[in-house]
């Protein structure tokens, strides 16, 4: 039984797994790559069949937003695990990266901080209502709704089409960065709260920019094949490049713990008891990812 157990732990008793790993996702990249050059008589097959270029008009905006996840999921990784950046969780970059490319980044930064701000100070007041977690949530919903309508109504009667596609930026991508920012607040301490929300949102605009970029999105849709490529770099970085080198210009939260507010015993149970004290390179990952927000 503790034989058993013992063998599903990651990393520790199987040294050769990331090697693997690593080979099975490069090796057939770089195959699918090279047989693609035009040299070589099996370019023409490849471009043809393992290519994105000739996606119908109307599916190509999705598409390129889908071949650039994993650029922007190794830029993620690389600010948190080799800078030591903080940010709101791994996720809400992209969304806002997504919502930044269909908007426009100027404007798109700049409702979102708007809008971000409304639901700060909506918040706080809500809690002298006593709602339920739904009905805070369903309040933050439509509080969102109604600055991006009332931001649209004032494009439409000022003539102004940029100030109108504020319509285009997702309410609940805005409303999971908002309530993110407000715990943080609650837990860490405002300054702790406004550095990640500006961390997330400057990475998100990193992000937007590289996929603003049709040269390098022809590319990628060119070669697709290249998301694995991405894939190993990830597992690199994450493995072996999770150096942290700017952590200290993270502000200390409030409470002068980079955890300093624990989820409840039941949540880390499980992880407490499959990494007992003594493997700590596991267990203390997998705690961060538990009680990062």
């Amino acid at each position: 039984m503790n034989g058993a157990a013992t063998s599903d732990r990651p990393g520790r008793d199987q040294p050769g797994a990331p090697r693997l790993f690593l080979v099975l996702t490069i090796a057939p990249a770089l195959a699918l790559i090279v047989g693609k050059w035009s040299a070589l008589p099996t370019s023409d097959l490849l471009t043809q069949h393992v290519s994105l270029l000739d996606v119908p008009s109307e599916s190509r905006r999705a598409v390129e937003n889908i071949v650039l996840v994993p650029i922007g999921a190794l830029a993620i990784v690389f600010v948190r695990l080799t800078l030591g950046i903080r940010v709101l969780g791994p996720f809400r970059s992209f969304l806002l990266a997504f919502a930044f490319i269909t908007t426009g980044i100027l404007l798109g930064v700049v409702c979102f901080v708007a809008t971000v701000t409304v639901l700060a100070l909506v918040r706080p007041q809500l809690k002298s209502l006593k709602l339920p977690y739904f009905g805070r949530s369903g309040v933050m919903v439509v509080a969102v709704a109604v600055v991006m309508l009332a931001a649209t109504v004032t494009g439409n009667w000022l003539n102004y089409s940029s100030l109108q596609d504020v319509a285009f930026l997702p309410v609940v991508v805005v409303c999971l960065v908002g309530e993110a920012v407000a715990r943080t607040s609650r837990r860490e301490g405002v300054r702790s709260a406004f550095w990640r929300a500006a961390t997330t949102t400057s990475l998100a605009v990193l992000v937007a920019a590289i996929g603003s970029s049709s040269r390098l999105t022809d590319l990628l849709l060119r070669y697709p094949e290249s998301s694995l490529l991405a894939l190993a770099l990830i597992v690199i970085v994450a493995r072996y490049g999770a150096w942290r080198l700017l952590e200290n210009v993270n502000p200390k939260p409030a409470g002068g713990s980079e955890f300093p507010v624990r989820r409840p015993e039941a949540q880390t149970a499980g992880v407490e008891e499959a990494w007992p004290r003594g493997h700590h390179g596991g267990r203390t990952d997998v705690l961060e990812a538990l009680r990062e927000p």
